[in-house]
């Protein structure tokens, strides 16, 4: 786990090292520019010939003089271009520019108005390396400075960023206007929050930390996880478990037409090791979902929607996914509600369940008799907020919270980076294809929230579930396309064994 930081807790890191702590700036801004310039020779030795700094006004351009001053000294001959006005530099980084020029380092000076001109600077480059803007940025890149990124886009040169791509969001990952590709981004203190969210995360490349001897431990309220965390999360299975101990998951879905969506849950969760599972059906569907199950149970709804009804189908059961394929008929939505409400054990919202609760009101979940893990994906986060999908995506982390604020429960907002969400935590899963970009692989992950919410506590259900499904769909995966569902549930164990 690795802490994401926006661009106020950026702000206030370096703020508590220089005020708190006492650190220099200028030394932090030297250890920045050391670190970098490691990172750059360890993955481009090879293409030192002629580098070329490109900076802005700010104090992410000084980070890049550092650079430059430092290549220098190690026998290489740098080019630094200032975007900007050398007289109005300020603090640290008019300091590191004047001393390239009593060094004799090339440094050329281009107004914004000149900034055109970069793309000849840039013809020959064999690396280019980004200052312009860090995680300050807040509004779009206009003008000079717009033309500028678009120059080093353009070029054929490899290109590391500084902190961010420029023009990324810190706060978000989408795109202020314009921002290179680089195939390296060198961070300083910690991740930023934009660079484990698309659109970033393709403009990233690369991504390695710089310690600029900053403590940063519990800085930030959101994080990455990984596959080296999945072992921590999931402990191995004691000699003598067996079916009961291992729990008995109720899935309720499987309306007509779309009784494969509760199968896949429900093999998803045999798969994540749930000891028994049962299919809760529909009369009108049970007879066709006999003949699809084979290691599944299937008990029928009764006919009426209670809260009875639902503690009775909840007894001797540790959990409960909600939703694949239950429908959006009358008969969906009073199940919905009732297992919602009044489900005694941990429940998994998920697909036609989550559409149902956005015509019921998500706060409603606030009085839920258990703990709740909504599995939306943009378009049913969009409905939960009332809100166009693309608003969610433009802000993932921000509609992550305001789902878990206004439920009360936990959020695992899907997608590529998928975010876990609480009221205070918001947890990113770093793993991923997009091979599971198919119909079917969100049944798969509810049923694998499903079983671990039976013996984990729902946040850390949610970010195993997410981390799980996440590296079994890169296991099953050849290349970007082709796979189907239940190949995802299916290397679930592959997963679960090599995580040990």
């Amino acid at each position: 786990m690795h802490w994401l930081f926006n661009r106020q807790e950026s702000r206030e890191v370096d703020r508590g090292a220089i005020k708190d702590l006492g650190l220099v700036s200028l030394v932090l801004m030297e250890n920045a520019g050391r670190g970098a310039t490691d990172a750059i020779l360890d993955r481009f030795g090879d293409r030192l010939g002629r580098v070329v700094l490109v900076g802005g006004p700010g104090q992410n351009g000084g980070d890049a003089w550092v650079i430059a001053r430092r290549l220098s000294l190690l026998g290489h001959t740098p080019s630094a271009v200032l975007i900007g006005q050398a007289s109005r530099l300020k603090g640290d980084a008019k300091t590191n520019w004047a001393l390239l020029r009593k060094l004799s380092i090339d440094a050329t000076e281009l107004s914004a108005d000149q900034a055109g001109g970069l793309t000849t600077l840039l013809s020959d480059a064999s690396l280019i390396v980004d200052g312009l803007f860090g995680t300050g940025l807040d509004r779009p890149v206009e003008g000079g400075y717009a033309e500028a990124i678009s120059a080093i886009d353009a070029a054929s040169a490899p290109v590391v960023s500084l902190d961010l791509p420029s023009g990324l969001n810190a706060d978000t990952g989408g795109i202020l206007g314009v921002a290179p590709h680089a195939e390296l981004t060198v961070t300083f203190a910690g991740l930023k929050r934009g660079l484990h969210q698309y659109p970033g995360v393709a403009h990233a490349g690369e991504i390695r930390v710089a310690d600029i001897g900053i403590p940063v431990a519990s800085a930030g309220r959101a994080s990455v996880w990984g596959a080296d965390d999945l072992g921590a999360l999931i402990a191995p299975r004691a000699g003598d478990a067996h079916k009961g101990t291992n729990g008995h998951l109720l899935v309720i879905g499987g309306a007509p037409g779309k009784t494969g969506a509760a199968v896949l849950a429900g093999r998803a969760a045999f798969r994540a090791g749930a000891g028994l599972v049962t299919i809760g059906a529909r009369a009108d569907a049970r007879t066709a979902l006999e003949q699809k199950v084979i290691e599944l149970m299937t008990t029928e709804l009764p006919a009426n929607a209670s809260k009875a009804a639902v503690e009775s189908l909840c007894e001797g059961k540790r959990g409960v996914v909600l939703g694949p394929g239950l429908g959006l008929d009358e008969i969906g939505k009073a199940w919905t509600r009732a297992f919602a409400l009044h489900a005694p054990v941990p429940t998994v919202i998920d697909a036609d369940a989550l559409t149902n609760m956005a015509e019921e009101g998500v706060e409603s979940l606030r009085a839920a008799a258990a703990p709740r893990i909504l599995t939306p994906h943009p378009g049913e986060a969009g409905r939960l907020l009332t809100r166009a999908s693309a608003d969610v995506q433009a802000d993932r982390y921000a509609a992550s919270t305001a789902i878990a604020e206004l439920s009360g429960q936990v959020v695992i907002l899907k997608g590529a980076r998928s975010i876990v969400g609480t009221t205070n935590e918001l947890r990113v899963c770093g793993e991923g294809t997009p091979a599971l970009g198919v119909a079917g692989t969100g049944d798969v992950l509810s049923g694998v929230v499903g079983a671990l919410s039976m013996t984990l506590q729902p946040l850390d259900a949610a970010i195993a579930g997410a981390l799980l499904h996440a590296l079994a769909g890169s296991e099953a995966a050849i290349g970007d396309r082709g796979l189907i569902a239940s190949e995802v549930a299916d290397a679930v164990p592959v997963v679960l064994e090599r995580s040990r």
